[in-house]
């Protein structure tokens, strides 16, 4: 569930423009570091630097992504526990250790369905929910994508 998390907040529109910044800074950079060579050795080692700077910041902004993730689905849904969830005509109810949450479907605006999680996207917002893959059948996320 965590890697869908992930994939999906990597994908959002401003995260997509962040990281074509970072690889644009990057790829310049090492033009830059190419034409310059060895002509100064000062000016190479701080564009040395710099792309290892960016390519950690890249790897250092993805790691807390997954870290973020993993613990907000830690949170909502700890470790050992099982999640039911129960699909409505007008709502859906997850069932877990934490109690019953009922949402109904017009909280949502869209629907995303990954390998081992179905996110729901809350209208207005950046907040998602996710719910287990295993807990919903094929027809259950039919109807739940039909409704939303």
């Amino acid at each position: 569930m965590t890697w869908d998390a992930t994939i999906y907040t990597l994908t959002r529109p401003l995260a997509v423009i962040a990281y074509t910044a970072l690889i644009a800074a990057f790829i310049v950079n090492a033009i830059v570091l190419g034409i310059i060579g060895g002509a100064d050795a000062e000016q190479s080692t701080t564009l040395t630097w710099t792309l290892v700077a960016i390519a950690a910041l890249t790897v250092a902004s993805i790691m807390f992504t997954r870290a973020s993730a993993h613990r907000a689905i830690a949170t909502a849904m700890p470790s050992g526990s099982s999640v039911r969830a129960a699909v409505g005509e007008q709502a859906i109810e997850l069932f877990s250790k934490r109690g019953v949450s009922r949402m109904p479907y017009s909280t949502f605006r869209a629907v995303r369905v990954g390998r081992h999680t179905v996110i729901l996207m809350l209208r207005d917002t950046s907040i998602v929910t996710t719910v287990p893959r295993a807990a919903l059948s094929d027809a259950d996320i039919a109807q739940v994508k039909s409704r939303i």
